[in-house]
């Protein structure tokens, strides 16, 4: 204990050292976090990407902030996070709750190699989180992803994005998917996305297409939930002012069981909405429409003795998407991501749940180095059987940048699950210290 005070009054020290002699002009980009610093239920790279931002959070189809090392025409950006955790519920249980500590390290590179003039890039992203429990070892893990990113920017309006990519990940404890077994469900994902966009001075029309092939790698899943699925939409756009454009879209999902045939679904829907253009306070997209599933075979009377499902009947749902941001100042900013889908689930005899929630990010730079950020989540996950779920998740602390390479993040996290089945409820505090840098 003597010693992580005696820590605790170094690193304070340092801070106020670097803020009184150190220059900071012009760092108002602060460090963010990357998705494997969060261990609370929320690392889910099986999403697919929203395209101009690249998977992983804090890399762009731009790259990654920070002077990077020039070779040839090729700009590498290596990094590395450090993570310390504390949770008071590692098991996310109701009951017999326990306590862990977690040590995270995660390394990664990325390569961007611009041409064209600049118009177009290629991007390669490599990163891993290695998970490493103190007293409860059977939960350590290795997430890693490699992706690709091709963009391409014509001066006549025309874009074309392309991705693909390797994913090995997990469901973690208190997720929607939580299996609630000894160890970390693991996974792994290939994936390719592809778009084309057209946008014109009065019009746009924009063709999305995923490839995502998932498979489970232990706890008995790999049979019930392994899986593909292909998806494509097709929006067009009319401008309605000089910065709001009208969007009318269709979109069509096909999903393949390895095993669990009886799950095979073809879905589709229409949605409308509106998109913002960047540059101004308000800017990003809304979509709002409605979605049908319908399975290939009518479902079985009884399950076959295999433990795969015996099918469900069509289910239909309102389809929400949003991606919002806000900038009231020029150190204050919010994005907002609301939702509303149909997932696969094939897990505690259902075949399917709706998720309706938001995610909101909020950040808010107090000076040239310090910054306060929080993240505010709430999902509901509704499925076909009787369960219903209600998850909420907070996030808020302080960020630090020591010097232009360098940063410091401390977070505390709230996470909460209340169920109408009892087994499913829990409740974590968790505080993490991350120390992050980036060339």
């Amino acid at each position: 204990m003597v010693e992580k005070k005696r820590l605790l009054v170094l690193i304070l020290t340092c801070l106020l050292v670097s803020e009184l002699f150190l220059p900071g002009e012009g760092w108002t980009q602060s460090f963010s976090d990357t998705g494997t610093f969060y261990f609370t239920g929320q690392h889910n790279a099986r999403r697919t990407p929203i395209f101009r931002e690249f998977m992983i959070t804090g890399a762009t189809s731009e790259g990654l902030t920070g002077e990077g090392l020039k070779v040839g025409p090729v700009r590498l950006h290596p990094f590395l996070g450090v993570a310390e955790v504390y949770t008071d519920n590692v098991f996310k249980t109701d009951t017999k709750r326990q306590s862990d500590f977690l040590t995270a390290i995660a390394p990664g590179i990325q390569a961007l190699l611009p041409f064209g003039g600049g118009r177009h890039s290629v991007l390669l992203d490599y990163r891993a989180g290695q998970l490493l429990y103190h007293k409860f070892s059977g939960n350590n893990a290795l997430a890693q992803d490699a992706q690709g990113h091709v963009s391409l920017n014509f001066p006549s309006g025309l874009t074309a994005d392309f991705q693909g990519g390797h994913i090995e990940g997990f469901d973690p404890r208190g997720s929607e998917v939580d299996t609630q077994q000894p160890d970390i469900t693991k996974w792994e994902v290939n994936s390719f996305l592809s778009q084309v966009a057209f946008s014109g001075p009065s019009a746009g029309i924009s063709l999305k297409t995923s490839y995502l092939d998932l498979h489970y790698k232990n706890n008995g899943q790999a049979p019930r939930r392994d899986r593909t699925r292909l998806q494509a939409s097709l929006s067009v756009s009319a401008k309605v002012t000089s910065a709001t454009s009208a969007l009318l879209g269709v979109i069509v999902t096909d999903y393949n069981y390895d095993k669990n045939n009886q799950l095979d679904n073809f879905g589709y829907g229409v949605f409308t909405g509106f998109e913002l253009a960047q540059g101004r306070p308000l800017s990003g997209t809304f979509n709002i429409g409605y979605t049908v599933l319908n399975y290939d075979r009518a479902p079985l009377a009884q399950a076959p003795s295999s433990g795969l499902s015996k099918g469900a009947k069509q289910a239909t749902s309102l389809y929400m998407q949003g991606n919002l941001h806000w900038n009231p100042t020029s150190r204050l900013n919010f994005n907002a991501f609301p939702f509303r889908t149909i997932s696969q689930s094939v897990v505690f005899n259902t075949s399917n749940f709706i998720a309706t929630g938001v995610n909101i990010q909020g950040s808010q730079l107090l000076t040239d180095r310090l910054d306060l950020s929080e993240n505010f989540f709430y999902e509901n996950d509704n499925f076909d059987g009787s369960r219903n779920d209600h998850r909420f998740r907070f996030r808020v602390g302080p960020g630090y940048r020591l010097v232009k390479w360098l940063g410091f993040r401390l977070n505390y996290i709230f996470e909460k699950r209340s169920s109408n089945e009892a087994d499913f409820d829990f409740y974590s505090n968790t505080v993490m210290l991350s120390i992050q840098g980036i060339l």
